[in-house]
């Protein structure tokens, strides 16, 4: 049965999770465990706030299926996901939004397919991992919510755009300058985060017609 519920889309699965179906509900959560608790860390810098807010997530998912109208079920998971998390940021703080958390445990290196690592290669993995972390760590905001979306939510720039509530162009451009200043960063480093990325996208069961990264 687990391979059969493999092979469904996101929203078949929900809505068998909506007719009872409980464990349609836990091949979603699996499939989504790596890239969202990724972006929740990355953007708390809390393993244990990631944990909050993803079950919470769940929890939301949970109750109101129903609230799921159509188009992509990842760019509704992640609306759900970031409202929370926005609002668990401001009651920690006055006058906090996600432009104040500071990501140390960012994730990205986990959207880069591994097999049959030698110690050299884990090694070599587990400090790109650190410079990947700390680059992204430091970009502006607004250039890393975008930047974590599409790379860890798999969310098309019209998603990311509809959810942060700016214009397609402002999404487009933000990504444009965090690509810049990891380039910068990175050097060569860039292009294994960004081959990592296209691996993961050929993946992702959802469609997109924008702009790739590059």
């Amino acid at each position: 049965m687990r391979e059969s519920r493999g092979n469904l889309k996101d929203d078949e699965l929900l809505n068998a999770f909506r007719h009872g179906d409980v464990q349609a509900l836990d091949e979603l959560v699996a499939r989504y465990q790596s890239s969202l608790h990724g972006y929740l860390r990355a953007m708390t810098g809390s393993s244990a706030d990631a944990d909050d807010v993803f079950q919470e997530t769940w929890m939301r998912v949970i109750r109101n299926p129903g609230s799921f109208r159509g188009g992509a079920f990842n760019a509704w998971l992640w609306r759900i996901a970031r409202n929370l998390l926005v609002d668990r940021l401001r009651r920690r703080k006055p006058v906090v939004s996600l432009d104040d958390a500071d990501p140390d445990h960012a994730s990205l290196i986990e959207t880069i397919p591994a097999a049959g690592h030698q110690p050299c290669e884990e090694v070599e993995e587990t400090e790109i991992a650190r410079r990947v972390a700390a680059a992204v760590a430091v970009l502006p905001p607004d250039q890393r919510d975008v930047f974590l979306l599409r790379m860890q939510g798999g969310l098309s720039f019209s998603e990311i755009a509809a959810l942060r509530r700016v214009p397609l162009n402002t999404a487009l451009g933000r990504m444009h300058y965090a690509i810049q200043r990891l380039r910068r960063e990175l050097g060569s480093v860039y292009e294994v985060l960004v081959n990592g990325a296209r691996n993961t996208e050929q993946g992702l069961k959802g469609k997109r017609t924008d702009h790739e990264i590059r």
